[in-house]
């Protein structure tokens, strides 16, 4: 295989053995640690160097080809599933992995509202929004069909602060609470700091209340970057010098973010946005792409594909290099 890309960052966000996901609709967000396994030993085997985001950053600065590509391993929210099941591969092949962290998920004042949707329509046979849409719920196709709706409705009718009011709304009326079990939630600060301890982990800063911050005005995108840093600096002793932009994509994160990212003092941050890293990326270190693995195609084959550059084209139009 061509060798196009002189890196990439691996992002990854659950992994645990079952995948389960009640609807099948956020089962891509899981992998299972035995696929993490495989990811990791495929990399040392084929002589790929597997870098913390310190050296990521450092190599993407120098802007110059290394005789050996390299790779770095991200996981974002801070599921407590990163403690329980991945920590525990990364030990074994003493990989160096970031975390992604949103102090808001930690204490409760933002939700992991996508999979509540998902609880919430599995439950229910009617979903109604107050004061908007509703949708029936009686058969897997219609629930499905409700939870891609309810997606796109609080992704782009509802402004980031309505939605969490709206969705306890919502979950009160099925007498339900606005939160996902104990065993699918993220790290508490006491997990966080048992993961930070290890010389392998580092923590980087993914804003408070996991906005789209497309969405804020600049000032708010600031005080959510900064606030993100004071927050994990003061519970963990150490500021994060790296950022991941929520749900990462062209609709959540651009030009702006990045410079804001930027004059906020962070070295780098990621997006969610398909890609491998090349030397031109050292003029935007702000904005660097990511290889989603995705719980759906857990097949090596699919995984070394995409990190060999060949489908960065393919996902965007013709572009070899993803840039804000």
């Amino acid at each position: 295989m061509t060798v196009l890309a002189v890196g990439s960052i691996i992002m990854l966000h659950r992994v645990r053995p079952d995948c389960i996901s009640p609807l099948g609709v956020t089962r891509s967000l899981s992998i299972t640690p035995d696929f993490l396994d495989q990811i990791l030993v495929s990399l040392k085997s084929e002589g790929t160097e597997i870098v913390s985001m310190d050296e990521m950053a450092e190599r993407v600065k120098a802007g110059a080809r290394h005789n050996r590509r390299f790779a770095a391993v991200t996981l974002d929210d801070g599921y407590n599933d990163n403690l329980n099941h991945a920590w525990p591969v990364f030990q074994k092949h003493n990989i160096p992995f970031t975390v992604y962290a949103a102090p808001g998920l930690i204490e409760g004042a933002a939700v992991l509202w996508w999979e509540v949707v998902e609880k919430l329509v599995a439950k229910a046979t009617i979903v109604k929004v107050p004061g908007g849409p509703e949708w029936r719920c009686g058969s897997l196709f219609q629930k499905r069909a409700a939870f891609h709706g309810l997606m796109r409705y609080f992704s782009y009718t509802l402004t980031e602060l309505e939605q969490l009011p709206v969705l306890r709304e919502m979950c009160a009326a099925e007498d339900m609470i606005c939160g996902v079990s104990v065993d699918q939630d993220v790290m508490a600060w006491k997990e966080l700091r048992q993961i930070a301890g290890d010389r392998l982990c580092t923590i980087g800063a993914h804003t408070v209340h996991h906005y789209n911050l497309k969405k804020l005005t600049a000032g708010m995108v600031s005080q959510e970057m900064r606030l993100s840093a004071d927050m994990l600096e003061e519970k963990l002793g150490k500021r994060p010098a790296h950022f991941a932009y929520p749900y990462g994509s062209a609709k959540a994160a651009g030009k702006r973010e990045a410079e804001i990212a930027a004059d906020e003092g962070f070295v780098s941050a990621v997006t969610t946005r398909h890609g491998t890293i090349q030397v031109e990326h050292r003029a935007n270190l702000h904005a660097l792409p990511r290889i989603s693995i995705n719980g759906r195609f857990q097949k090596l084959v699919y995984a070394q594909t995409m990190m060999s550059g060949v489908t960065t084209p393919i996902a965007n139009a013709g572009r070899r290099v993803v840039q804000a």
